[in-house]
């Protein structure tokens, strides 16, 4: 009598219950249980071929040689791409084993350069968005909190492993590895051989800790989806005609990077005929809703630094100045985008009427200059003024600071 316990695996794998599966292929669930342990001696070749075609398995059944890849991608990098593009080429299924551990990742932030957290979400898209075109390759958490750090604590860990590859059905021929250090325990505590891919690092000369400890240096190792984590922002603030837009544009160009541009401007051209007067408390949301997709954007396509033209601290400002009270969403965004470097023009500048400004006056501008100075101190964030009114003195100025960022992300 044949073994159908691959077929209790792809059920487990495909995550629905016995139920589900016997009512999709017209059988009762006490046959369906019976049959993937083994105990119908002639099982109905049609009920078979249901079965299979649910599954999405071959029929007849041909044994799909698997591989699985432990690791902490933390962050990826094309190290790791590599790795896997060449098992997945030897094998017919792959299982990427994504590690937390929350204390230990909360350690590897705090001694890295990264300009925000990743959480275990993040990680998972980064492998999920990365391979969502191989269907062959599979992603699954194992969480290791409690375990002792490694190198210690093998025992407890290939148990969770071993609980883990039971409850998703996976059943693995070998373990692909660039840690050669590790293969003899993985022969000892899983009975399979480790496959060996770079471990020299000949090809790809990259290491997690080299990318996490500078980022830019390391840059074409970062993938597209990892690299708004490691993307240095600069955020160029400043009152009405104060020359952030034409500055935040030539920065961006001499950096060769993208740029927000501030959506406030596009939606009163778009929403509001052209004219702030038409602004009300219900468009701050949607202003600063805007402003953040832009800034996603820029930040997503950087090269290793991205340009802001205004913040949502500006776009409160303008917020308390119309509406004599601040908007909590408009707060929100405060609280949740925070820059490397704010750099704030002062208002002195030659003013020019565009048909969208209304605060020219000498008092109205040194006005909203200091509201936009005493918000950013209320929220805690750290700014250097330019004083100058000169514009390319700015402009120098500037790019010393934005250099400086940049270097120091490098060392």
């Amino acid at each position: 009598m044949s073994s159908f316990n691959y077929l209790k695996s792809a059920i487990k794998r495909k995550n629905v219950s016995l139920q589900v599966v016997a009512d999709a292929t017209n059988m009762t669930k006490g046959y369906l249980s019976q049959l993937i342990n083994d105990k119908v001696k002639m099982p109905s070749a049609q009920k078979l071929e249901a079965l299979h075609q649910y599954l999405n398995l071959d029929y007849p059944h041909k044994h799909k040689k698997t591989g699985v890849i432990f690791g902490k991608f933390y962050p990826l990098h094309t190290g790791h791409i590599y790795l896997i593009q060449r098992a997945i080429s030897q094998l017919d299924e792959l299982y990427i084993i994504l590690c937390s551990d929350t204390k230990r990742d909360e350690e590897l932030f705090k001694d890295s350069a990264m300009s925000r957290q990743p959480t275990i979400n993040d990680r998972m898209r980064w492998l999920l968005q990365t391979f969502k075109y191989q269907k062959n390759i599979h992603i699954e958490l194992l969480e290791e909190d409690g375990i002792p750090s490694y190198p210690h604590g093998w025992n407890e860990w290939s148990s969770r492993v071993k609980s883990l590859f039971n409850d998703k059905g996976i059943e693995a021929d070998c373990i692909y590895s660039s840690e050669p250090q590790d293969a003899k325990m993985y022969k000892q505590l899983f009975a399979l051989d480790t496959i060996l891919i770079d471990p020299d690092r000949s090809f790809m000369k990259v290491s997690a800790t080299q990318i996490r400890q500078a980022p830019l240096k390391n840059w074409q190792y970062i993938p597209t989806e990892v690299r708004p984590f490691f993307v240095r922002t600069v955020a160029i603030l400043g009152g009405e005609s104060s020359g952030k837009s034409t500055l935040t544009n030539k920065l961006a160009n001499v950096f060769n990077t993208t740029s927000a541009w501030e959506f406030g401007r596009e939606y009163v051209f778009s929403n509001l005929g052209g004219d702030e007067r038409a602004l009300q408390f219900s468009d701050y949301d949607k202003i600063a809703l805007g402003q953040a997709q832009y800034i996603d954007f820029a930040i997503k396509y950087a090269n290793k630094v991205a340009f802001i033209d205004t913040d949502f601290v500006t776009t409160q400002a303008f917020c308390k100045k119309y509406e004599g009270k601040e908007h909590p969403f408009v707060q929100a965004m405060i609280n949740n985008y925070r820059f490397d470097l704010v750099i704030l023009l002062e208002n002195n500048t030659p003013w020019v009427a565009d048909g969208l400004r209304h605060l020219g006056n000498p008092t109205q501008r040194k006005s909203f200059q200091q509201s936009i100075k005493t918000m950013l101190t209320k929220n805690k964030i750290k700014f250097i003024t330019i004083e100058s009114a000169d514009y390319d003195e700015r402009y120098l100025q500037c790019i010393e600071l934005v250099s400086k960022l940049i270097n120091h992300s490098n060392a």
